[in-house]
């Protein structure tokens, strides 16, 4: 006698390809998949020109640019660039900040972005589209994050550290700004990754502008600056207390005391 065995619910159905992505990661990757199939789809070179940033468009009062360039892709290969960066470093990103800071963060990087492009723009005709200085924001982010965290790029496969990696593409931007004749909106990188990084630095540490403005105040005080010393590490024991909070309750659970105690554990354990 023989046997079959069935699963428990044959029409089941499996795990899709955003199953384990983080809600905000993989609603962004659908947005900006989805408005690239329509505008492909469409057409429509005028809603497209309505849609995307440019400075006569917003001097003529199309407002919402700023936010709704940073959904389109001028081809598939930018689309996918993007995509990519925010499939495999997004999800870590928004666990650690928690989904309603991630959304924040990207959009306010996007929306940064987008006007820094914007104020150095010298072609007032040219249009700029795609989520790359939201994109550069989630680089920033990371980077903040987990600066130790090494990376190991498709162009170039030695592993560098994160930290070492966005500045570095930070210097490169900034080198690349000044030639417009390139076709890549690099001050809005800039933009863009500054934001990032000032959103993580006042959300955990909320340190680097006090002790930015306490190095100027000295300098031009001509009185030697003395650093504040730094921090004890955290205790372990309330280390494991928060981390038992974000299992039974989410990470949205945590104070901004306990991100910073879990921020200052991560970069010291």
């Amino acid at each position: 006698m023989s046997y079959r065995t069935y699963p428990s619910n044959p029409f089941a159905r499996p795990p899709g390809f955003f199953a384990h992505l983080p809600p905000v990661v993989a609603g962004l990757i659908k947005a900006n998949v989805f408005v690239f199939l329509a505008l492909w789809l469409l057409r429509s070179e005028r809603l497209y020109d309505l849609l995307s940033l440019s400075l006569a468009g917003v001097r003529h009062g199309a407002f919402w640019q700023p936010f709704t360039y940073m959904f389109l892709h001028a081809n598939l290969t930018h689309l996918l660039f993007n995509m990519m960066t925010l499939y495999f470093l997004g999800p870590e990103t928004e666990r650690a900040m928690g989904s309603k800071h991630f959304l924040a963060m990207y959009l306010l990087s996007g929306l940064l972005g987008g006007l820094g492009w914007l104020w150095l723009s010298p072609q007032p005709y040219v249009p700029c589209v795609g989520a790359s200085g939201a994109i550069y924001g989630i680089l920033a982010a990371f980077a903040t994050l987990f600066p130790r965290r090494e990376l190991m790029l498709v162009f170039f496969p030695v592993p560098v550290k994160a930290w070492k990696f966005v500045i570095g593409l930070a210097l490169v931007e900034f080198l690349l700004a000044g030639d417009p004749a390139s076709g890549i909106a690099h001050t809005a990188h800039l933009a863009g990754a500054f934001a990032g990084f000032l959103y993580i630095d006042q959300l955990f540490e909320n340190t680097t502008l006090r002790r930015l403005w306490a190095r100027a105040r000295d300098y031009v005080a001509q009185r030697p600056h003395v650093p504040r010393p730094a921090p004890p590490p955290p205790d372990p024991a309330e280390v494991d207390r928060i981390l038992d909070k974000i299992s039974a309750q989410g990470i949205q659970s945590l104070t901004k005391a306990e991100r910073q105690t879990l921020h200052r554990a991560s970069r010291t354990f």
